[in-house]
């Protein structure tokens, strides 16, 4: 059997509904208004997509080609907080960079519905790639050093280190063809099959 893997990322601005979709029948993009979550799904629910397919960053891209092999993939959403990747959401636009320390809160009312099966897996691999901004607000939810057991792998631009023993640092310029090549990399190190 091979190693358990958690992929912990953040989301991205790309989705793959058009947002002029959400527009017309919301008369705005949902944002950082979880409290309205279910109304939100029943007007959009044959826009709603797993976050794995709903997110259309290079990054997701390369995750969707490993789709059912060795990683879990979990991902840091400004709206949801922790989801699963397998996790069906609407389309939305929030970004962590514009929000306030009140979107813990909702987060804690409404969101976070993966947290515990992220901080209670029994990862033998972790493999984070979160922005500064994201990985700020992350911290605040897990203790990112206590989620693997030696193997953990942070995909980070410098300058966003933080205090792991047990952590590998694989710095990137910033750019998102960096971090693909990256976490490709990892992942064809630890999984049994080379998409």
């Amino acid at each position: 059997m091979g190693r358990r893997v958690a992929v912990i990322i953040n989301c991205s601005r790309r989705k793959s509904v058009n947002d002029e979709q959400v527009v017309k029948r919301l008369g705005g993009m949902p944002g950082f208004d979880l409290e309205r979550e279910d109304e939100y799904r029943k007007l959009l629910s044959d826009l709603m997509r797993p976050a794995l397919d709903m997110y259309d960053g290079p990054e997701f891209r390369v995750l969707r080609r490993f789709r059912g092999g060795c990683a879990d993939v979990f991902v840091f959403s400004a709206r949801y907080g922790v989801i699963s990747g397998d996790r069906w959401i609407i389309p939305y636009d929030a970004y962590l960079g514009n929000a306030d320390e009140s979107v813990l809160d909702k987060w804690m009312a409404y969101g976070n519905p993966d947290l515990n099966q992220l901080v209670s897996g029994r990862w033998d691999y972790v493999i984070i790639r979160l922005t500064k901004t994201y990985m700020r607000y992350f911290r605040k939810l897990v203790d990112p050093c206590k989620l693997g057991g030696d193997d953990l792998h942070i995909i980070t631009s410098r300058g966003n280190a933080f205090n792991c023993g047990n952590a590998v640092y694989h710095h990137i310029r910033g750019g998102f063809g960096d971090s693909q090549s990256v976490l490709r990399k990892l992942l064809m190190e630890k999984c049994s099959f080379h998409p």
